[in-house]
């Protein structure tokens, strides 16, 4: 049902026969249960083949609800108070009363994203597994032909069943990224760079954001997320010459019991235009799980007629010369991505 809804929108409402990227930041089930992942992946893999995408042109971060509680608990074994260390470790201990403690086993800790990787992450990948190493836990998507960059990061990699609270990019990860950035001799200096993470930097749920500087400085001029489940836009300033754009992402779908209150399902169209270099944001709304989805008018001045799009630079100023941008997309017009 949800494919066939989407896939309704964008053919008969947009137009739209053709997506060069598919951005899903995260929370792709509600509870990362193999058949949720299953059914996950035959929606994005009719997507893939319905609007002309393959692997390398798809990135998918996972969410909160995209590790297993059930395989978190078992990562904390108990531990009687007489086997206790005599110093706990805050992060890794959950307290039991006087009879002990459960004391967190990194290797099964690791495995909280294993239905994740099997029931998924390899089959939109063809085969390739996700890292269980937290260091090695991005997804460098470049398409030269395009100029553009994507950067997958992991902002659950610290987040369990008890410890829900623990968003954060993990920098030994991100530092690896960033090296292939300082290696590349100035390759992606003129590209589009596009960095996607599940959780939000702002608000009360937003993680700590002085990552942020590490991604301006290195030419990101646009991020994307998720879990805040209403669309939201947002600006981080580094300096006079660089900042980077925020999009988030609504909830594209869940049970109506589910659905937050006053809030519709959403998603987000981006296109780029070629010529003028402005990216624009369309926003969907869809009221109802069983109905169809129409423009969500919510940007710029409500008190008049408040829009359902917005649209932004999303290039690093000091990184681009427009008379010597050797931009050239492959193909002119739309460049479309749901997200």
């Amino acid at each position: 049902m949800y494919r066939s809804q989407l896939e309704t929108d964008l053919r008969q409402e947009l137009k739209i026969h053709r997506l060069d990227y598919l951005v899903i930041s995260g929370d792709l089930t509600r509870r990362a249960t193999e058949t949720e992942f299953r059914a996950a992946f035959l929606l994005v893999d009719s997507l893939v083949k319905r609007f002309g995408l393959d692997a390398g042109r798809v990135i998918v971060v996972p969410g909160n609800h995209d590790l297993n509680w059930g395989l978190s608990e078992e990562a904390y074994p108990f531990v009687p108070k007489s086997r206790l260390p005599k110093k706990l470790p805050p992060d890794r201990c959950i307290p039991a009363g006087e009879a002990g403690a459960l004391i967190r086993d990194n290797e099964k800790y690791r495995a909280r994203f294993a239905l994740f990787d099997e029931h998924f992450h390899r089959h939109v990948y063809q085969g390739e597994r996700y890292p269980s190493e937290e260091a090695e836990q991005f997804r460098w998507l470049e398409r030269a032909e395009d100029r553009i960059l994507f950067l997958g990061l992991n902002s659950c990699w610290e987040i369990d069943h008890h410890f829900t609270g623990r968003a954060a990019i993990h920098m030994p990860a991100l530092t690896r990224a960033l090296d292939r950035l300082n290696e590349s001799e100035g390759k992606y200096d003129d590209w589009l760079k596009i960095a996607v993470w599940h959780h939000p930097v702002a608000g009360g749920e937003g993680m700590n954001p002085d990552f942020l500087q590490q991604l301006a400085v290195h030419g990101f001029g646009l991020c994307l997320h998720g879990h805040i489940h209403e669309a939201m836009e947002g600006f981080h300033k580094y300096d006079d010459a660089r900042a980077l754009r925020i999009v988030g992402a609504g909830t594209f779908g869940a049970p109506t019991k589910e659905q937050v209150p006053g809030i519709p399902l959403q998603y987000n169209l981006l296109t780029l235009d070629p010529a003028s270099r402005q990216m624009r944001v369309d926003t969907r709304r869809k009221e109802k799980p069983e109905g169809a989805w129409a423009a969500d008018a919510r940007w710029g001045d409500k008190g008049k007629a408040p829009k359902a799009w917005y649209e932004f630079d999303p290039f690093t100023r000091s990184r681009w010369n427009r008379a010597n941008s050797k931009f050239e997309p492959s193909s002119p017009g739309r460049r479309g991505g749901v997200g």
